[in-house]
C-alpha cells in the first residue's frame, strides 16, 4: 500500500484561503511538518508523514488536494513524475516491430505523456523530479528489455518517430496551406491527400478548415513521414463515422509493415483498428498505471467489466452493460413531439428532412456523415435558424446544447448554478442530485468556466441544459472531448433523465457505443451523389436505423456474446459476407 498526495496547482489559490489544509491537519497540530509552504508559495504535502485522514481534502475550499491509497502503484515501476505532489506515470507500453497497439483509459491518466516519452520528445525522470531525465539512466533502468533497445535507438537518432498531436485545432492558427503543412513532413503530400479524400482542399489555408479537415491534415502529415513508429493521439476527434472507418482502414495497412500506437476513446473503432491494447487506469491528474498488453477483445471486455484479473485490480465499481434494444410495443409509445417536413436552402446546399415524431421518454440519435445537415436540422427545431420550407413545432419547450461551446462568463460553475437557483425554468435540485453526480462535476464546481477543459465544459453544458425542464432536449455532439468512461456515463445520464422527466431528446453523435447506450431509435442523414443536397429521414427503430447507416458506410457489426457491445466485422470475413447478403448490418449476436 502506497499513499500519493496530489496538489492540483491550477486550482490551488493560497492567497485566497486561510491555509485550511495546514490548519486542520492533525499531524501539523502534533508539531510535525506534514504540510509546509513550498518555494512557489503553495503547499507541499509529505507523503511519508500523511496518515490519509482526508481532512485537508474536505477543508480545501478549492478542491485542490487528492490523497490516494494506491496498492496498484509500485514505486519501482515509476516512469515519470511532475513535481513532489504532481502527477506520476507507472510503466510504459512496449512498441512491437509492427502492428497496431491501442492505449485505452480515462483522460488525465498519462496516455499522452507515454506517447511523448516513446517519441523521445520527453526524457523520463524515473521519479527523480528534481533533476532532468537522462537517456543513459533510462537505458540502464530498462536494460535487458525491449524498451532499452527502443530508447537506445532514440538516443542514437536511429529510430524515426512520427507523432500526431492530440489537439489539432491549434493548427488553425497559421496561414500555411494544407498541402504545405503535409509536405513539411518531408514526404509526398499528394498521395496521402488523395488517400484521405482531402485533395480538393490542398490550397486552402489551415485557418479556413473545419475541425475534421484539420484532423485529416494532421493524420496525412504524420503518415507522409517516413518513420519506423507512428504515434497517433485521438485520431477520430471531429470525424464522422465514415471518415473514422476510412482512417481505420488506412492505419491497418500502415500497421502491416510498421509499428503504430493509437490513443482512442471510440471503443468500436479501437476494437476494429488495433491488434492489442494496454489499459490505463488510475486517478485523473494524480497517477496512471499502464497495464501489460491484452488481446483486443479481452482488453475492451476487461475495460467494460472494470477488473484486471492478471494484476488483481478493480478500477470500476460496476460493469458497463449494453442492451439488445428490443422494440417497444406500440401501446407503450405516447407521442411527445411531432415535426413536419422541414427544408433549408443555401446557395450551395439544400437540406430536406421528412416529417417524424418522437415518443415520451425516447432518446433518438441523429447519425450520418458530416455536412449532411444534422446540425442545421437541430438548429431549426431549436429556433436558432428558420426553415425555408415547413414550420418548426409550436408549443414545444426546447433545451438546446450547441455543437461548439465557449465560456462567456468568468464565473465558476457553482456561481452559475447559484445565479439560476431562483429561475423557475431551472431545476437546481436535479442538477445537484442527479446531473452533477452522474457527470462527475463535483470537483469542478469552483473552477472558473473559462478554465475548464473541453471535456469538462462539455459535461457542464449538458448538465446545465438538462437541468432546464423541457419537452424536447437537443444535444449536438455531447460526447465530443470526452474519454470512453465519460461517454458511457453521459449516455446513461441522458437516457435516465429523459425517461425520468417523461421528456424526449434528439442527440447528434458519431460514437456507436454512445448511441447504442443512449438511444431508442435513429434518424439517418445522407448526402446525395452531387453533395449539394442532404436528406434526413426517420426516426427509425435502432435496428433499421443502423442498417440504413451502415449499408451506406459499407461495414457490418455483430454483438459480443459476453457484453452485448457492438463489434465491427472484419471486411470479407464469413460473418461479414453472410450479413451483407441478408441486409443485416447490425445486431448479430455472434462473437
Amino acid at each position: 500500500m502506497s499513499r500519493i498526495a496530489i496538489l492540483l496547482e491550477d486550482r490551488c489559490h493560497p492567497t485566497q484561503c486561510q491555509w485550511e489544509c495546514e490548519s486542520y491537519c492533525p499531524i501539523v497540530r502534533m508539531g510535525q511538518e506534514c504540510i509546509v509552504e513550498g518555494p512557489a508559495g503553495k503547499p507541499i504535502i509529505s507523503e511519508t508523514l500523511c496518515i490519509g485522514c482526508g481532512i485537508c481534502i474536505t477543508k480545501c475550499p478549492f478542491d485542490a488536494i487528492k490523497i490516494l491509497n494506491t496498492p496498484e502503484a509500485d514505486e519501482s515501476e515509476i516512469v515519470h513524475r511532475y513535481g513532489y505532489n504532481g502527477f506520476r506515470l507507472y510503466r510504459l507500453p512496449v512498441p512491437p516491430p509492427r502492428g497496431i497497439t491501442g492505449l485505452l483509459g480515462p483522460n488525465g491518466t498519462g496516455k499522452s505523456t507515454a506517447l511523448r516519452i516513446l517519441s523521445g520528445l520527453e526524457v523520463p525522470n524515473l521519479g527523480e523530479f528534481a533533476k532532468a531525465g537522462a537517456w543513459e539512466t533510462v537505458i540502464q533502468r530498462y536494460r535487458g528489455t525491449q524498451l532499452a533497445t527502443h530508447f537506445t535507438r532514440i538516443q542514437k537518432g536511429e529510430l524515426r518517430v512520427a507523432i500526431k498531436p492530440q489537439y489539432v485545432d491549434k493548427l488553425g492558427d497559421t496561414t500555411t496551406t494544407m498541402e504545405e503543412h503535409i509536405a513539411s513532413s518531408g514526404g509526398k503530400a499528394g498521395p496521402w491527400m488523395e488517400t484521405l479524400g482531402i485533395r480538393s482542399r490542398a490550397s486552402r489555408p489551415l485557418r479556413e478548415l473545419s475541425g475534421g479537415e484539420l484532423q485529416l491534415a494532421a493524420i496525412a502529415k504524420t503518415l507522409a513521414t517516413d518513420a519506423d513508429l507512428y504515434l497517433l493521439d485521438e485520431p477520430s476527434s471531429y470525424l464522422d463515422i465514415v471518415h473514422r472507418l476510412a482512417i481505420a482502414r488506412v492505419l491497418r495497412k500502415v500497421g502491416e509493415a510498421r509499428s503504430v500506437i493509437v490513443v482512442e476513446h471510440d471503443l468500436a473503432l479501437l476494437d476494429y483498428l488495433a491488434d492489442q491494447a494496454h489499459l490505463v487506469y488510475g486517478e485523473e491528474a494524480a497517477f496512471g498505471v499502464i497495464s501489460h498488453p491484452l488481446p483486443m477483445r479481452s482488453a475492451i471486455n476487461t475495460y467494460l467489466g472494470g477488473y484486471l484479473r492478471d494484476e488483481n485490480v478493480r478500477f470500476r465499481t460496476e460493469p458497463v452493460q449494453f442492451i439488445s434494444h428490443p422494440p417497444k410495443l406500440g401501446t407503450q409509445r405516447r407521442v411527445q413531439v411531432k415535426f413536419e417536413a422541414l427544408g433549408k436552402s443555401y446557395p450551395e446546399f439544400t437540406l430536406a428532412v421528412a416529417a417524424g415524431e418522437i415518443a415520451v421518454g425516447e432518446t433518438i440519435g441523429i447519425v450520418g456523415p458530416n455536412a449532411t445537415g444534422k446540425t442545421t436540422f437541430v438548429k431549426m427545431l431549436a429556433g436558432v435558424e428558420s426553415p425555408t420550407t415547413g414550420v418548426a413545432p409550436v408549443g414545444v419547450t426546447v433545451g438546446y446544447k450547441p455543437q461548439y461551446l465557449k465560456a462567456t462568463s468568468a464565473a465558476s460553475l457553482r456561481e452559475r448554478v447559484a445565479s439560476l437557483a431562483g429561475d423557475p425554468t431551472f431545476d437546481a435540485p436535479a442538477f445537484e442530485r442527479e446531473l452533477a453526480t452522474g457527470l462527475q462535476l463535483e470537483g469542478l464546481m469552483d473552477v472558473a468556466l473559462p478554465d475548464l477543459s473541453g471535456g469538462e465544459l462539455q459535461r457542464a453544458a449538458v448538465a446545465l441544459t438538462l437541468a432546464r425542464p423541457a419537452t424536447l432536449y437537443l444535444l449536438d455532439e455531447p460526447s465530443a472531448y470526452l474519454d470512453a468512461d465519460q461517454r458511457m456515463a453521459m449516455a446513461k445520464v441522458v437516457r435516465r433523465h429523459v425517461e425520468r422527466t417523461a421528456s424526449a431528446a434528439l442527440v447528434v453523435d458519431h460514437d456507436v457505443y454512445f448511441l447504442d447506450l443512449a438511444c431508442d431509435g435513429l434518424m439517418v442523414f445522407q448526402r446525395e451523389e452531387d453533395g449539394a443536397r442532404g436528406v434526413g429521414d426517420g426516426p427509425f427503430a435502432m435496428r433499421e436505423g443502423m442498417n440504413r447507416l451502415l449499408a451506406h458506410v459499407q461495414v457490418t457489426f455483430r454483438r459480443d456474446p459476453d457484453t452485448l457491445r457492438p463489434r465491427i466485422n472484419q471486411e470479407g470475413s464469413a460473418l461479414d459476407r453472410e450479413q451483407r447478403a441478408r441486409g443485416e448490418y447490425y445486431y448479430e449476436a455472434v462473437a
